[in-house]
């Protein structure tokens, strides 16, 4: 099983002919590992599903716009997409440099191709069945796939995956920076007057000229005398915004498929109310706290101590503390919220989200302050440069 040629682009992930790519070492460095994986599990095939971010982008370089089929096969691996008209594309991105369109079936077109492999009756390894395979077609290709057994290794891959490369923290770090850069324009630019959606296309302004991609762009806007929402919501309104205001971010603006996040609250024409100071207070110590836990060989019972400060404070957690990969991976609150206690032990350069979301008992107020973190030998690292801060916007 060979590995496809990579085309180099010099270190840190610089830009070689249109889109920016990872050197040849790199993705030496990845596929040799799964060739090992594989090995170990005795399969004879891989097959690798995602959408993006995730699994095929790490392996493949290409970022997918819909789930996506990568076949890890005795020879050259084949790339599978659903649209004909998004090959060209994908074939600058990628390093795969056999990539199809599977249409009109693609249990048809894995089935064909491991066939003509010799793995048809082999063992074969999945990435994909938990979270990305339709049922449908992993129930057709095991009726075309009589003979052939099927493995699920999604969490061994997952663990190469997770443990970041020093190329890949410095795509991360080029994601803080455009985070960075987006927090900047909100404090100079947010004000009465503005609405939400006007909000939202502050930071699209912000990161579409340096050619970054909009993770999410959760906003909620409410007045500190008088709240009525208590974390980011998923979707912009129509409300303006008005003098004593409290503008409360959830924003990831990603690098190519790497995408830090950071959360910070930001006060409109008046500085943050009593209440509102210790609300984050109590997330700045939960940050600190935390950050100072996720070590290398660290546990979930280890973050949920540090976390306690937040309780300790008088508040309670509304969203999760800490969360890896697509907000799970591990996910965990405190031990008073409803957060399942997910067993997890951290490891060194694991990239995480500590976001502290404390809350006033009744759930009346509430913001959140945090930011993507790499896990150190130490203590945790932020992937940022913007400080732990609640500004005044916009004021006299």
């Amino acid at each position: 099983m060979s590995r496809p040629a990579a085309v180099a682009s010099g270190p840190g992930g610089g830009v070689g002919r249109e889109f920016p790519r990872f050197s040849e070492g790199e993705y030496a460095r990845r596929w040799t590992a799964v060739r090992g994986l594989m090995e170990r599990a005795g399969v004879d095939a891989l097959l690798v599903h995602s959408g993006a971010p995730g699994p095929v982008h790490w392996l493949s370089g290409y970022l997918p716009r819909q789930p996506t089929w990568l076949l890890v096969l005795p020879g050259e691996p084949v790339l599978l997409l659903h649209f004909l008209n998004h090959v060209p594309t994908a074939q600058r991105l990628s390093v795969v440099p056999d990539v199809r369109c599977y249409w009109p079936s693609a249990s048809r077109a894995v089935t064909e191709l491991l066939g003509e492999r010799g793995c048809a009756g082999g063992r074969i390894g999945v990435v994909g069945l938990s979270t990305s395979i339709p049922a449908a077609q992993f129930d057709q290709l095991r009726s075309a796939l009589p003979d052939a057994e099927f493995t699920d290794l999604a969490g061994p891959y997952d663990q190469l995956r997770w443990i970041r490369s020093e190329e890949e923290l410095d795509w991360f770090r080029a994601s803080g920076r455009l985070l960075d850069e987006a927090c900047d324009v909100l404090v100079a630019e947010l004000r009465p007057g503005l609405t939400e959606h006007d909000v939202e296309a502050l930071l699209h302004a912000s990161f579409l000229p340096r050619g970054g991609h909009l993770g999410i762009a959760f906003i909620a806007s409410t007045a500190m005398a008088d709240p009525d929402r208590i974390s980011p919501w998923q979707f912009a309104t129509g409300r303006r915004l008005e003098r004593g205001d409290v503008v409360i971010t959830e924003i990831t603006i990603s690098w190519w498929g790497y995408g830090a996040q950071i959360h910070r609250p930001f006060a409109i024409g008046s500085d943050p109310t009593p209440l509102y100071r210790d609300l984050f207070a109590a997330a700045s110590a939960g940050f600190g706290s935390v950050c100072a836990a996720l070590r290398d060989g660290a546990t979930s019972e280890d973050v949920l101590d540090a976390a306690a400060v937040i309780e300790e404070a008088g508040f309670d957690v509304f969203d999760s503390v800490v969360h890896g990969e697509g907000g799970k991976n591990p996910e965990l609150g405190t031990r008073r919220t409803p957060h399942h206690p997910e067993p997890w032990t951290f490891a060194e350069n694991q990239v995480v989200i500590v976001q502290p979301n404390p809350v006033t008992r009744d759930r009346t107020a509430g913001l959140q302050a945090g930011c993507a973190v790499r896990v150190g030998r130490d203590r945790a690292e932020p992937l940022h440069g913007w400080p732990l801060a609640f500004p005044t916007c916009a004021a006299d």
